[in-house]
C-alpha cells in the first residue's frame, strides 16, 4: 500500500504541518530474520513475532534486568551480526542495560535450524547493584488463552495444564523446565536451562502476553549482584511431527511476519448502535494551569497521599481547594482518591469538599487498596459528614491487585475502581499498542468480579504514577513520557476509549489537566490527546455505532452519533499511512465530510474523500501516528 500526497484543494482534507521526525521509540531498528520454516523479527533488543510456517508461535523472547524496585534499566543494542547458510541462520547482538543506577552487559545469540530456534543469553554486571530479576523471558501471545499445555518440571514430572481464559490472579504454571503443546498438527516444545522458570498472566497489567520468566518469586528478593557476576540462560523452541512434503516454498515465511496483520480490508461498514460514550475525566494538575473549559467533562480526579516525612494530610486542604476550583471551571464534579491509614481522620479533612465530590475512594498506604477492616468505619464517617456521592472500593494501582484481592474487596460498595498504565513492564511502542485490546479484557474481568457493580477506570497514564511494588520504599516523582505531547498519545487514547466503551464502565480518567503528564501545557494549550479528549468528552452518553470488518488493531474507528450528525473519530497506531474505504450509514452524505486533525502542527494528518459510486461511501486516509475526526452533518 502506498500513501499518496494529500491534495489540499479538495474538500474534506486537512492539511498536515511540514513533516517532522518521529520520536526514536516510534521507529526502532528492525531486522527481518527467516530460515527454513521459521521467521522472526529483531526489534530493538528483542526477538519478536517468532513464527513457524507463517503461524505465530511466540510474541517475543528478550533479556531483562530489573532493579530492586522492579524498575527496568533501558536496553540499547550496541552490535549486531547476522550470518546465514542455506536453512540455518545465526544472529548475534550485544546489549547495554543502563538506568536507575544500573549498568549491565548482555550478549545474545539466536540460532535458527529447520528443527528449532535457540536463544542464548550471557549477562555480566558492570558494577554491584541489587536486583529482583535478570535473564531471559518468553512472551506468549494472548491468543494462547484456553490452550492445553503440558508442563515439564525440573525433576522430570509432568503436569497437564491450560492457559487461562479469564485473567488469572496468580501464576498458572510453576516450577517449569519445559512447556509442550500442539497446534494445527505441529508439536512444539519450549525448554529452559539456566534456572527454574514459571509463568504469569501479564494481562493483569494490560500487557498483551503471558510471560514465562525466572527466577521463581517464591525465592527471596532482592539479591545482591556483585560486579562481574554472570548469568547464562538458554531457551529452545522446537517443532516436530510435520510432514516434510508440506514444506514447500509457498509455506516458508520469508517476509516480515507482521505483513498480514497490516493489510486493511477494502471497505469497513458502520452499523447499528453498539454502546454509548463513557463519561471522561482528567486528573488534577500538580500545579495550577490555565486550561480552558472542557464541555461535558465528568470530573477532575484528585489523588491525596501523604509525602514521606510530612505530618498526616499536610497540604490536603490547599490541593482540595485547587482541584475544586479546577472542576468548577469545567462544570465538572470532584473525584477524590485518598490514601490514608485512618479513614475517620481523612474524612474530617475532606468534609468541607464532600458536597462537591461525586465519587470517593480511600486506600490504605500499605496495600494501596480499600481495606475491608476499616470499611465500616469509613462508611459511618462519610454518612455522618453528609456525603451523598458514589463510594468506590478497589485499588489505587493495577487491576492485578484487584484481581488478587477480589475476595477481600468490600462487596457493598457503589462501584469498583482500578488504574491502568501500558508501561509496567515494557516501554517499547509496540508493547504500548498491544495493551489496547487487553484494556477491554481487564474491564470485562473487573465487571465480572464486581458482580454487576459499575466500574470507574483510572487514572489511565502512559507511565506509572507511583511504584506499587517497590522493595526499597523509595517514592520518586512520577515520570513524564516523551510521547505525551505527540500525536501518538491521541491515537492511543482514542484506541483506549474505544476499548473501554463497555456497558458497566461508567467513567474513564485520563492523564492530568496540565503539565508534562497532562493534556495541556502550563499555559493551557491543548496537546493532541487534549484536543481529542475535549471533543469526545462533549459527547458523553451519545450513541456509538458498531464497525464491521474494522481491520488491524493499528486502526481505530469510533463513530459517534451527535445532535449535529455523525462524528467519525479515527486513529492510526502505526508507522505507515493507512487508507480504507468507509461505508457510512444510510442518510449520511459522504461528500459533506469535514476533517479535523489532532496535533496537526506536530505532523498528524488525515483526509476523507467521497466515492463516485454512491452518496454514503468514501475513503479515509490517516498519516502515520495520526488521529482526527471527520464530521458529517445530519441530512435534513
Amino acid at each position: 500500500m502506498t500513501f499518496q500526497p494529500f491534495q489540499y484543494d479538495e474538500p474534506g482534507v486537512s492539511r498536515p504541518a511540514p513533516s517532522r521526525p518521529a520520536p526514536s521509540r516510534l521507529a526502532p531498528a528492525r531486522r527481518a530474520l527467516s530460515a527454513g520454516p521459521w521467521s522472526a523479527e529483531l526489534v530493538g533488543d528483542e526477538l519478536a513475532h517468532i513464527s513457524y510456517l507463517g503461524r505465530p508461535v511466540l510474541r517475543a523472547v528478550k533479556a531483562v534486568v530489573r532493579d530492586q524496585d522492579w524498575q527496568t534499566p533501558q536496553p540499547a543494542v550496541r552490535t549486531l551480526e547476522v550470518t546465514q547458510d542455506n536453512e540455518c541462520l545465526q544472529a548475534r547482538w550485544t546489549v547495554r542495560f543502563a538506568g536507575y543506577g544500573v549498568e549491565y552487559d548482555g550478549r545474545l545469540t539466536a540460532d535458527f535450524t529447520p528443527a528449532a530456534v535457540e536463544i542464548a543469553f550471557e549477562g555480566e554486571a558492570v558494577h554491584a547493584f541489587r536486583s529482583n530479576r535478570i535473564g531471559l523471558v518468553v512472551l506468549h501471545p494472548p491468543a494462547d488463552a484456553g490452550r492445553d499445555i503440558t508442563v515439564e518440571h525440573p525433576d522430570g514430572g509432568r503436569t497437564a495444564a491450560r492457559f487461562p481464559r479469564d485473567i488469572s490472579p496468580h501464576q498458572p504454571f510453576m516450577d517449569v523446565a519445559a512447556l509442550e503443546w500442539a497446534d494445527d498438527g505441529t508439536a512444539f516444545r519450549l525448554s529452559f536451562t539456566g534456572d527454574v522458570f514459571e509463568t504469569e498472566d501479564q494481562r493483569n497489567w494490560t500487557d498483551g502476553s503471558f510471560k514465562t520468566y525466572s527466577t521463581p518469586l517464591a525465592r527471596p528478593f532482592p539479591v545482591d549482584v556483585a560486579a562481574g557476576n554472570t548469568v547464562r540462560h538458554v531457551v529452545r523452541l522446537a517443532a516436530a511431527n510435520v510432514d516434510a512434503a508440506t514444506l514447500d516454498a509457498a509455506d516458508l515465511a520469508t517476509d516480515n511476519p507482521n505483513t498480514a496483520a497490516l493489510e486493511l480490508p477494502k471497505t469497513v461498514a458502520l452499523g447499528a448502535v453498539a454502546a454509548r460514550v463513557p463519561r471522561l475525566a482528567v486528573g488534577a494538575a500538580p500545579h495550577s494551569g490555565g486550561l480552558s473549559p472542557l464541555t461535558g467533562l465528568d470530573a477532575v480526579l484528585l489523588e491525596l497521599a501523604d509525602e514521606p516525612g510530612d505530618r498526616p494530610r499536610s497540604g490536603w486542604a490547599a490541593r482540595l481547594e485547587a482541584a475544586a476550583d479546577e472542576a468548577a471551571v469545567h462544570g465538572a464534579g470532584l473525584d477524590i482518591r485518598a490514601v490514608a491509614a485512618d479513614p475517620a481522620a481523612a474524612v474530617a479533612e475532606l468534609a468541607p469538599y464532600l458536597s462537591r465530590a461525586k465519587r470517593l475512594a480511600v486506600f490504605h498506604p500499605a496495600s494501596q487498596m480499600t481495606e475491608p477492616g476499616s470499611w465500616p468505619e469509613l462508611k459511618s464517617a462519610l454518612h455522618a459528614a453528609g456525603f451523598r456521592g458514589e463510594l468506590l472500593a478497589g485499588v489505587r494501582s493495577h487491576f492485578t491487585e484487584l484481581n488478587r484481592n477480589s475476595g477481600r474487596t468490600p462487596s457493598d460498595s457503589d462501584a469498583l475502581t482500578f488504574s491502568l498504565t501500558p508501561q509496567m513492564h515494557s516501554t517499547e511502542a509496540t508493547h504500548i499498542i498491544d495493551t489496547v485490546p487487553m484494556q477491554r479484557l481487564v474491564a470485562q474481568n473487573a465487571l465480572r468480579l464486581g458482580g454487576g457493580r459499575p466500574v470507574h477506570v483510572g487514572p489511565v497514564t502512559l507511565l506509572p504514577r507511583f511504584n506499587a511494588v517497590s522493595t526499597s520504599g523509595a517514592a520518586p516523582e512520577a515520570e513524564a513520557d516523551e510521547l505525551q505531547a505527540e500525536p501518538f498519545a491521541a491515537a492511543w487514547t482514542l484506541a483506549s476509549i474505544d476499548a473501554l466503551t463497555l456497558d458497566g464502565v461508567e467513567s474513564v480518567t485520563y492523564f492530568e489537566a496540565s503539565g508534562p503528564r497532562g493534556i495541556s501545557d502550563a499555559g493551557g494549550r491543548l496537546n493532541p490527546a487534549g484536543e481529542l479528549l475535549k471533543e469526545v468528552a462533549a459527547l458523553r452518553g451519545s450513541e456509538v455505532l458498531s464497525v464491521h470488518d474494522r481491520g488491524p488493531s493499528s486502526l481505530t474507528l469510533y463513530p459517534v452519533v451527535t445532535s449535529h450528525g455523525l462524528a467519525l473519530f479515527a486513529g492510526n497506531l502505526s508507522a505507515s499511512a493507512l487508507e480504507v474505504g468507509i461505508q457510512l450509514p444510510d442518510g449520511t452524505a459522504a461528500a459533506d465530510g469535514e476533517c479535523g486533525v489532532f496535533g496537526q502542527d506536530r505532523g498528524s494528518a488525515m483526509a476523507f474523500t467521497a466515492d463516485d459510486g454512491g452518496p454514503a461511501g468514501g475513503r479515509l486516509t490517516l498519516g502515520p501516528w495520526s488521529a482526527g475526526v471527520v464530521r458529517f452533518p445530519a441530512v435534513r
